[in-house]
């Protein structure tokens, strides 16, 4: 009872900690110090539990990125030198994701569940809400609802939502009071590229799940998606350009019915 009380408040202190001061905290655990606040054991119990496992590996792969600046050149050493010791480093730190990412997965396949059980338009807000990047308010963290989202069971089911995203995305996006025609204008092309954005992603994830049950994967109409693009940000462009392809058609068929009668006719004078 009382370590997993002092688990409990390891995890209270680190969850309140800043983002620096997080990334810190879990990079000398990982290179393996100790902290005077809490022991070994209490840390990896608190950093692998599912309120902070998410925020561990975001951590993690942000101090990968980072190394730099937590191995600084020396004075008078070279790049190649410094580079020789950041390796080890990020090694170390690659190696001590592991455990994290499982927990996340296990975090997200539970989420999955639970957006597969929605009705269709919570699941459209709950989808909306991310696409938008809206602030996370609840328990499930970006990195757990990105997984959840592009998994098998709900991919299909975001990327419809996507169509009608493309679609007619001011049923989409809140209204703004006051917003001008070229600011509505941006923000919405601003929306749909990050709709195209996950849709590639979702693609990726139901693809994946159609070769598990041995069906080819169906490639995406990249032309008929151009061209609903095009209708929505140029209507009149596009009606023009259809009368024209119309009217050309209508003006072959014209040709090949006189070529046709000049073959018959030519037929006719030539028969004895």
């Amino acid at each position: 009872m009382a370590e997993a009380d002092e688990t409990a408040a390891e995890i209270q202190r680190l969850s309140n900690m800043g983002l620096e001061a997080f990334m810190q905290a879990v990079v000398d655990y990982g290179l393996g110090a100790t902290d005077p606040r809490a022991s070994r054991e209490v840390q990896a119990a608190a950093l692998i539990s599912p309120a902070l496992a998410p925020r561990t590996l975001d951590a993690l792969e942000l101090a990968i990125k980072r190394a730099r600046s937590f191995m600084p050149r020396r004075e008078g050493e070279t790049k190649r030198e410094q580079a020789a010791r950041i390796a080890p480093f990020r090694a170390a730190l690659q190696e001590a994701m592991g455990p994290y990412q499982d927990v996340v997965e296990d975090l997200a396949h539970e989420e999955a569940k639970r957006l597969a059980a929605l009705d269709g338009d919570t699941f459209a807000r709950r989808w909306t809400a991310f696409v938008l990047d809206a602030p996370v308010t609840g328990p499930v963290p970006r990195r757990v609802q990105a997984l959840a989202f592009r998994s098998p069971r709900v991919a299909a089911r975001a990327d419809a939502v996507c169509r009608l995203m493309q679609e007619a995305p001011g049923r989409f996006l809140p209204t703004v009071a006051d917003e001008s025609r070229k600011a509505h204008d941006a923000r919405v092309r601003k929306f749909r590229d990050s709709v195209t954005s996950e849709q590639r992603f979702l693609r990726y994830a139901i693809q994946y799940a159609d070769a598990r049950l041995g069906l080819m994967p169906a490639e995406p109409n990249v032309r008929l998606r151009a061209l609903r693009r095009l209708g929505d940000r140029h209507p009149e462009e596009l009606s023009k350009i259809l009368h024209e392809v119309r009217e050309e058609l209508r003006e072959g068929k014209r040709d090949a019915r006189r070529d046709a009668r000049a073959v018959r006719r030519a037929a006719k004078q030539g028969a004895p």
